[in-house]
């Protein structure tokens, strides 16, 4: 499994260091589950300014947003028993939104990325969360990975 790690901020809300190594911790985790050791993925952390551009270029809404996933592959497509090296896809965090929404919410700003990490990566895995049914089964797995990390005192 490889995991690409991308810093474009002055962290200010945590360390460079810190923000890479919780990154690739949760992400081993989570690819590790899918039992595929020939999987890639790539995480971009950016501030509100970049991601206001992408997400006005991919989702035509001119403003930020928290996290955003690229999947590389095709809903339904075999991701487990593939033998060649396989992009999963792209996650992008706006850590200056995060932090925001971490306050808001009263926990860390490590819970807050480890949170968008999990969402990004069911998104990349085709989870959606824009009917209610789906968005129910999406938040359940977050849920579930949320106190996966809990347990393991990771956040």
């Amino acid at each position: 499994m490889k995991i690409l790690f991308r810093n474009n901020t002055k962290n200010r809300f945590m360390s460079g260091v810190e923000l890479r190594n919780l990154t690739k911790k949760v992400m081993r985790i989570m690819l590790k589950s899918l039992g595929n050791k020939n999987i890639e993925v790539s995480i971009l952390i950016i501030g509100d300014g970049s991601m206001r551009l992408l997400n006005n270029k991919y989702r035509g809404i001119n403003s930020p947003t928290d996290v955003l996933s690229f999947p590389m592959t095709e809903k339904g497509e075999d991701i487990i028993s593939t033998d060649v090296p396989l992009l999963l896809g792209d996650i992008a965090i706006s850590l200056e939104t995060a932090a925001r929404q971490a306050e808001n919410a009263g926990h860390s700003i490590h819970k807050e990325v480890v949170l968008l990490l999990c969402h990004g990566f069911l998104h990349l895995l085709h989870y959606d969360d824009k009917e209610k049914n789906a968005r129910r089964k999406m938040f359940a797995e977050q849920n579930r990975w949320m106190e996966i990390f809990e347990r393991e005192g990771i956040i």
